[in-house]
């Protein structure tokens, strides 16, 4: 029996549209889908914490410079500025995992 368009689309768009790996566990590929979802979890997760530790290092120790309203803006442009680099790479590997797994769904699906 040949899957129809819906069904070849269907692990296409869990893997695009919600989640990496989705679309793989939706076909019955256990494996492939805890590399793709577990990685993209992995980087997010290095993401965060550098965020957290960049964002603690910058904040201020004056009690009265908490209260300032544009303090989130500008520790947000300084751990930017200070991290740009790692972001862009963090970003790309994330697409690219995104795309990889939207892919794998595509060529999983049109398998027989």
């Amino acid at each position: 029996m040949k899957p129809t368009r819906g069904g070849r689309l269907r692990p296409v768009l869990l893997s695009g549209l919600v989640f990496p790996g989705l679309g793989q566990l939706g076909q019955g590929h256990p494996w492939r889908a805890l590399f793709y979802g577990g990685s993209s979890v992995a980087l997010l997760v290095a993401v965060v914490r550098r965020v957290v530790r960049e964002t603690q290092r910058l904040l201020p120790t004056d009690a009265d410079a908490l209260l300032d309203p544009a303090l989130p803006f500008r520790l947000a442009a300084e751990v930017h500025r200070a991290n740009a680099s790692f972001f862009l790479w963090m970003t790309l590997a994330i697409v690219a995992l995104w795309l990889g797994s939207m892919a794998d769904a595509w060529a999983s699906a049109r398998r027989p």
